[in-house]
């Protein structure tokens, strides 16, 4: 269902913005900077990776970096879910080959999606006061709330209780009560001032790795405009996205990302900014997407690569 309404999506796109002018923008792509784009992006990927091992490593669940690294990339193929919440595959991975209990595990998507939405609104109030635009403000008040509001739930046990309250009142939902109560503890342990202070540290070179790769796509589809602005740009339509809770962002993301470069990109052609947009999520969505599906099928095919590992419960 997900995979059709995704093509539903693009498909729409695409011939709104003429699929022949369109065809021309994708052909005119300056192919040397291929590797500009991609290279940035992989190691946006592999830096959240280690990232995943640190958070690990401090819930003394020690494995070696490289099986972190492939759990980590499996978790990816599910990216394009509501808050990219079907990463806790994960979590069930570890489970089966490993051993660890999911209740363990699973607080570090929580955490992960957290210092990601707190890295990009840090990087948004710097870009914002050396050049500003209206819509990186709102963003930024928006986020902040949700940050707070989230960092509550998951560092103070009061707030957690109140929201498991809410949660339980959908009968399907019930089945995880056992999982939330035993993650209270993981949760306070992966909240702790420091970490949270490392987990951002590390969050933010890996997001700026993004916005690289998100500026040589905009200018390999001729969209010519500033590093700043291209991040400004991309993490309010990202941000956007992720808060209005549809599977991967899809359509809000997209939307929003053209409605913003219409108001701050001089060329109002539609087929460059529809071919820009189009490149720009295959590079920082499906990528990371289709690597995680080769890496998860690999694992479920070859299950000594994660597995084969002494563990403790």
């Amino acid at each position: 269902m997900l995979i059709i309404a995704i093509m539903i999506v693009y498909v729409a796109f695409t011939f709104y913005a003429d699929i022949g002018k369109l065809s021309r923008a994708v052909l005119n792509i300056d192919y040397w900077t291929v590797p500009l784009i991609f290279a940035p992006m992989t190691a946006n990927i592999l830096w959240l990776a280690f990232r995943f091992h640190v958070f690990l490593r401090v819930l003394s669940i020690k494995i070696p970096i490289k099986k972190s690294i492939l759990i980590y990339l499996s978790g990816l193929s599910l990216t394009a879910t509501p808050g990219s919440s079907g990463q806790i595959i994960k979590s069930q991975i570890m489970k089966k080959q490993l051993g660890y209990a999911i209740s363990k595990t699973m607080p570090i998507v929580l955490i992960e999606k957290w210092n990601e939405l707190a890295a990009s609104l840090l990087i948004l109030v710097v870009l914002y006061l050396i050049d500003s635009i209206f819509e990186s403000i709102l963003i930024i008040i928006i986020g902040a709330a949700i940050a707070v509001l989230l960092f509550g739930l998951i560092r103070y046990r009061a707030f957690l209780n109140s929201f498991k309250k809410i949660v339980l009142r959908v009968h399907r939902l019930r089945i995880f009560e056992e999982s939330i109560e035993n993650s209270q503890d993981t949760l306070k342990m992966l909240s702790s001032k420091w970490l949270v202070i490392e987990g951002i540290t590390i969050t933010i070179p890996a997001l700026i790795f993004q916005a690289i790769s998100v500026y040589f796509a905009f200018q390999a589809l001729g969209i010519k405009i500033t590093f700043v602005l291209s991040t400004q740009i991309f993490y309010v339509a990202l941000i956007s996205g992720i808060i209005s809770f549809v599977p991967g962002g899809l359509g809000v993301t997209e939307g929003s990302m053209a409605a913003l470069l219409f108001k701050y990109y001089y060329n109002h052609d539609l087929s460059v900014i529809a071919g820009a947009i189009i490149f720009v999520r295959l590079v920082t969505l499906w990528y990371p997407t289709a690597l995680g599906i080769i890496i998860s099928q690999l694992i479920t095919k070859y299950k000594n690569i994660v597995g084969d590992q002494e563990y403790q419960q």
